[in-house]
């Protein structure tokens, strides 16, 4: 049966039952107390030294102000960060292996290509494989992506995203060429990959 449940493995801990902690709760407190759901021992960690926070089925790791900080793949974490799958957390001596059961793995033959696209629509926040995109996209550009990304998969007419992304100028012309270079300084962006062109018809968002 396919495992459902995303986890930490602690590393250099043979037995696996005491190196799998499964991430069951919205939040996972992380530190030396005793009252934390993942008790890292080390003189390096603080008492209540980080967060795993989980919001719509994806993974976010913050640090609690901690004295010594956090490691995410070598990589300091100075704010919130959304984890992938296989990431590796080191809190002094301790490390951490985070694993995503749902994870969108990359196809055949895109190798080297990013595996995780998100957005934040309240926020109007853009993340490639972990990074968040800066600066962000204009307005324009956002709501392309947006309405590409809620109908991931299916082939977007170029009429419907001229509705969706010039509102204003409804019952007027919006030309191909309009929306041909919107879509192109989004693949810029975000990468080439994303955004396939249908011809002669429009686009299709897929994720990788």
């Amino acid at each position: 049966m396919a495992e459902t449940t995303a986890k930490l493995i602690r590393q250099g801990v043979s037995d696996r039952q005491q190196a799998e902690i499964l991430l069951v709760d919205d939040v996972t407190t992380l530190g030396r107390a005793a009252s934390c759901q993942v008790v890292i021992d080390s003189d390096f960690a603080s008492r209540r030294h980080a967060q795993i926070v989980r919001r719509d089925d994806l993974y976010w790791l913050r640090d609690l102000n901690s004295k010594n900080g956090i490691l995410v793949d070598n990589e300091p974490v100075s704010s919130e960060i959304l984890l992938n799958d296989g990431a590796e957390i080191r809190i002094g001596e301790t490390v951490l292996r985070f694993v995503d059961p749902f994870v969108t793995r990359t196809q055949p033959g895109l190798a080297g290509t990013a595996s995780t696209l998100w957005i934040d629509a309240d926020r109007r926040d853009v993340w490639v494989q972990g990074d968040k995109l800066e600066p962000p996209l204009s307005p324009k550009q956002f709501n392309l992506l947006l309405y590409l990304y809620q109908r991931a998969g299916e082939a977007i007419s170029k009429d419907a995203l001229a509705a969706a992304v010039w509102p204003e100028v409804a019952g007027e012309a919006v030309y191909d060429y309009q929306i041909d270079k919107m879509v192109s300084r989004v693949r810029e962006r975000i990468g080439k990959d994303w955004i396939e062109t249908v011809w002669g018809y429009g686009y299709r968002l897929r994720l990788l």
